[in-house]
């Protein structure tokens, strides 16, 4: 981008001594501002902030010397420097002059290339100072910034790294010096995508979200970091800049808030599990018990009633432990009709009989890039609050379908939709519906209509920051009196910022 022209602010009681200047300076090409008095020197000055003063000596109200003194007292322009026209030319006056703050002096009647040699030099000299000082407030930045700070050329040269980049890379494993080409820290996968950024935002594109990536190490995982891009002058051409934040700490907060939350949605199915439990074992009992007193020709049938039932209470507790285990975050290929229907099968048989579950999944839904514990945790937490949506019973549908997005489609359905290719789980309920009212809250961290002790407000808020991480969007649809239907869009193309923190 190219600087603006030094701003001149000339100041003169004279109209004939003001428009001397303005014709002397005005072909320079400097941005010229006029004042007609001492006074009115100080105002213009503070509200323009130039980078020369011309302050002509013999004026009313307020002499030059005052008024140098004056504008010497404000922050913002106590280093402006300051030039003296004067007719006089006695060693007093100029001492004056210099004790008041002025920086020259130039004696009437003007010589014309004097002035100009004269502006030109100062003004160059007062615009490297104030790049001097620029780069001394930028170099304090950095060196204080907690993030890591890279500064690279297009083709990825490193040209500045501040202290908090090495400290960064130090903290992994391999702790080895970064090297002469930013992108080779990175795998090939990461660094082909950081190219692709960088060139983007060089080009004038908009920069996209962080780029969430854990940093590579000889043997077990680095920091996961937030890696932001952006374009900035670098002596006469252009570079890239890298941010990288550390977020390591609060990634262990959210896997742990992730399993807290799995806890309370176990606590509220934990009813339904013990009784579904409770039902297996009665019929394992009574089949044992039946068994003393029938022939060998039924025995057959009861030992088998006693299999199902205990296979059938094992598989139970065995999607029930998985859930509230968890794992590590880990973005594979899955079949979403899948977890749609290992989900159905949990809330069929821990809820109550009066909700009929139905689960469907379209024929040809495609697999997709996601982490199977937080697709789960996602469904868990809907159905949940679908139950609660249906005190007298009900039915609740879940499915899972491909869908295209066109331009058109995504502006229909607003908020953070665009077009895309996407697989959409829903989960349907044919409950309550939620007032207008609240809707606007509905998604916001700790925000609960439920009584006290009977929910944290974090459902829904998982559930957007869950979608959202799997570069998705959700969509409510709901209506008073007729129920409620929550529309998670999964893109089957995933940004690779949301993907590479598990490669």
């Amino acid at each position: 981008m190219t600087p603006l022209p030094p701003k001149i602010c000339i100041a003169d009681d004279e109209p004939f001594g003001r428009q001397l200047l303005v014709d002397l300076l005005k072909p320079e090409g400097y941005r010229l501002v006029q004042a007609v008095d001492g006074e009115d020197a100080v105002r213009v000055a503070q509200a323009e902030v130039p980078d020369l003063i011309l302050l002509d000596v013999m004026m009313p109200r307020l002499n030059g010397f005052e008024a140098c003194a004056r504008l010497r007292l404000d922050d913002r322009l106590r280093h402006v420097p300051i030039l003296m026209l004067t007719a006089l030319d006695d060693r007093r006056s100029r001492l004056r002059g210099l004790e008041a703050g002025a920086d020259d002096f130039l004696t009437k009647p003007l010589d014309g290339s004097e002035l100009r040699t004269r502006v030109r030099t100062i003004t160059r000299l007062n615009r490297f100072r104030l790049l001097s000082e620029e780069r001394e407030r930028f170099a304090s930045a950095v060196a204080l910034s907690p993030n890591g700070i890279v500064i690279t050329s297009p083709e990825g040269a490193t040209l500045f790294s501040n202290e908090a980049y090495h400290r960064l890379l130090a903290s992994c494993p391999a702790g080895n010096p970064p090297p002469g080409n930013f992108f080779d820290t990175f795998d090939p996968g990461t660094a082909a995508e950081l190219r692709r950024r960088a060139a983007q935002v060089l080009g004038g594109g908009k920069a996209e979200t962080p780029l969430e990536i854990t940093l590579p190490t000889a043997s077990r995982a680095g920091p996961t970091i937030d890696l932001t891009i952006g374009r900035l002058p670098w002596g006469s051409g252009e570079a890239v800049q890298f941010i990288l934040c550390d977020i390591s700490e609060r990634k262990r907060l959210e896997a742990q808030l992730l399993r807290s939350q799995r806890t309370e949605v176990l606590g509220q199915l934990a009813s339904g599990i013990v009784h579904d439990v409770n039902n297996g074992l009665t019929a394992i009992i009574a089949s044992a018990h039946l068994l003393k007193l029938v022939g060998p020709e039924k025995a057959e049938q009861l030992i088998a009633n006693i299999a199902h039932s205990a296979e059938r209470g094992a598989n139970l507790l065995r999607q029930i432990l998985l859930f509230a285990r968890g794992s590590d975050s880990a973005m594979v290929e899955i079949l979403p009709g899948q977890i749609v229907a290992e989900v159905g099968s949990i809330i069929r048989d821990t809820i109550q009989r009066t909700i009929k579950v139905h689960v469907e999944v379209s024929e040809g839904c495609p697999a997709l890039v996601a982490d199977p514990n937080q697709l789960h945790q996602i469904l868990m937490n809907l159905c949940v609050n679908a139950r609660d949506a249906m005190p007298g019973g009900g039915q609740l549908s879940l499915t899972a379908a491909p869908c295209r997005l066109g331009p058109d489609e995504a502006a229909a359905l607003g908020g953070a939709a665009r077009a895309g290719d996407y697989v959409v789980l829903a989960v349907r309920d044919t409950g309550t519906g939620i007032p207008p009212e609240i809707r606007a809250r509905l998604f916001d961290p700790f925000f609960t209509t439920k009584e006290a002790g009977k929910g944290t407000g974090l459902g829904l808020a998982t559930v957007l920051r869950l979608v959202r991480r799997h570069s998705g969007f959700v969509h409510l649809e709901t209506e008073v009196g007729v129920g409620t239907c929550f529309h998670c869009y999964l893109s089957i193309h995933p940004e690779p910022a949301n993907a590479a923190t598990a490669s």
